[in-house]
């Protein structure tokens, strides 16, 4: 009785090594694309998640009728989170302001806190050209205390350099008006002129 030889089903040894090669060079290729797009996230979600703050915090100060203040933190999530008094906004807190000196008084109510804590901030840098940022009553910017903060900054370290590809800076910056609307600033030239070293 003759019987059909059967084939077995499955890949000769060439025809894996041909797919694994093929693997290595595609995994080569995205690799770097990969990691700059998690750092380019990295940057937009920190810079996002203050400017979203920003505009809570004027939102309240028009709605609550008093001052709002957005102030640096180092530690933003503790139970009783505190201003800093330093210009690097990695950790921030919103609060009600009531006496308008940018620190969190007793009674002064903590509305949103957010950013890293000092531990825990990792490659991203930032920098401010203040402490503190206040709205009045009306949702403008208030010119008290001194240390008002009008202009953010959140980089690694490519710093201002052009993101690749683009004809923006990899960093992200957020500037505030003077009537309390904030804007994302991707141009490496208006950046540089703010004066703000980063990464």
């Amino acid at each position: 009785m003759g019987g059909k030889s059967v084939r077995k089903q499955g890949f000769t040894l060439l025809e894996l090594m041909i797919v694994i090669a093929l693997a290595a060079v595609i995994l080569a290729i995205g690799a770097p694309s990969f990691s700059e797009f998690r750092r380019n996230a990295r940057l937009t979600a920190d810079a996002n998640d203050l400017l979203t703050a920003a505009q809570v915090a004027r939102t309240e100060a028009v709605k609550q009728q008093r001052a709002m203040s957005l102030c640096a933190s180092d530690d933003p999530l503790d139970s009783a989170p505190a201003c800093s008094g330093n210009a690097d906004f990695s950790g921030w807190v919103v609060f009600a302001d009531a006496n308008g000196d940018c620190a969190i008084d007793a009674g002064e109510a903590v509305t949103q806190a957010g950013g890293h804590a000092a531990a825990d901030r990792g490659a991203v840098e930032s920098i401010a050209d203040g402490a503190c940022v206040s709205f009045g009553a009306n949702g403008f910017l208030r010119e008290t205390p001194a240390a008002t903060a009008r202009r953010f900054v959140y980089c690694d370290e490519r710093g201002y350099a052009l993101q690749g590809g683009t004809n923006q800076s990899a960093a992200r910056g957020i500037e505030v008006s003077r009537t309390g609307r904030g804007e994302v600033v991707r141009d490496p030239a208006r950046l540089s002129a703010w004066g703000l070293a980063c990464g």
